[in-house]
């Protein structure tokens, strides 16, 4: 798996990226982090690549990060760079 910090401000984008391009989510979660926080994952595969999004948010403090398959990184990359 590899690993990339993402813009917390583009989360909700590449959901609707995600879907559009036929990745199917195999899990969600939501809930409270810590005390004061708030966060989410969500997991989604398409073929055998999968690609996991972890976001949080602490007191507006927001941070997101991308787990993924070698395979998937080349249709995450030309998302980000778009």
């Amino acid at each position: 798996m590899q690993y990339i910090s993402l813009n917390p401000e583009l989360c909700d984008s590449l959901r609707d990226q995600m879907q559009q391009n036929g990745w199917q989510i195999t899990h969600q979660d939501v809930g409270q982090t810590e005390l004061c926080g708030y966060g989410y994952i969500i997991k989604w595969q398409k073929d055998d690549a999968k690609v996991i999004l972890n976001y949080e948010d602490h007191q507006g403090k927001a941070q997101a990060n991308l787990e993924l398959s070698p395979s998937a990184r080349a249709e995450i990359d030309a998302y980000l760079l778009a």
